[in-house]
């Protein structure tokens, strides 16, 4: 069964939903039929309510018959939908599992073309050539890390003897002289009446 379901065309598949399209056809006129049948049933109950209320027993029998024939056809109906039921869910299924099958395969087929496409010794080549190229890019990492300072790679002993020289040299290096005090200020009747008028030239010029 499975290996007929593997063999299976799209044409085939086509087939089977085109048959389920009209089973489905056939099970929507058997339900119309029932309904009408329902109807019939209805009306001749009815005919048979009106003839036995005009003492009329004989057609009212009939008309029950004609009831009970109708009874019997829907009861056949229902056995051919039941029917109709079965096999379309039998078709269903059967449709499931090719269209499932046939994806199957398709993925076998894939992958197996996936497979012819990757070959051992190209892959072992390509993790080589990536294993080379990490080993030169640590190498070259490493060479820069070696010509690379840091504020952690001076020596601290000979910072503070470096500083050390600076404050001696700078301890030895004369000292700037003392403020010089300003002269002190000498009013006019100190001084000599020469330099009394020169003074004042002085501060007119200032004025000036």
């Amino acid at each position: 069964m499975l290996k007929k379901l593997i063999s299976r065309k799209p044409k085939k598949a086509q087939s089977t939903l085109a048959t389920l399209d009209k089973l489905r056809e056939t099970l929507e006129n058997m339900e119309k039929k029932e309904d009408v049948l329902r109807k019939k049933i209805s009306r001749e109950v009815e005919k048979a309510k009106d003839l036995a209320k005009l003492k009329n027993k004989n057609a009212a029998i009939q008309c029950l018959k004609k009831k009970k024939l109708y009874e019997a056809q829907i009861e056949q109906l229902g056995n051919c939908q039941l029917k109709v039921h079965d096999q379309m869910i039998a078709m269903e299924n059967a449709n499931a599992t090719t269209e499932t099958v046939d994806a199957l395969r398709r993925g076998a087929s894939a992958v197996k073309s996936i497979n012819h496409s990757l070959k051992i010794d190209e892959i072992d080549k390509t993790m080589e050539q990536l294993g080379e190229q990490s080993e030169n890019m640590k190498q070259i990492q490493e060479a820069l890390a070696v010509h690379s300072f840091a504020a952690d790679d001076f020596d601290e002993d000979e910072l503070e003897a470096e500083l050390e020289e600076l404050e001696e040299m700078d301890e030895q290096l004369p000292q700037p002289p003392q403020t010089i005090p300003a002269p002190p200020i000498v009013s006019a009747q100190e001084l000599p009446a020469r330099e009394v008028d020169d003074l004042a030239v002085r501060q007119a010029a200032m004025a000036l």
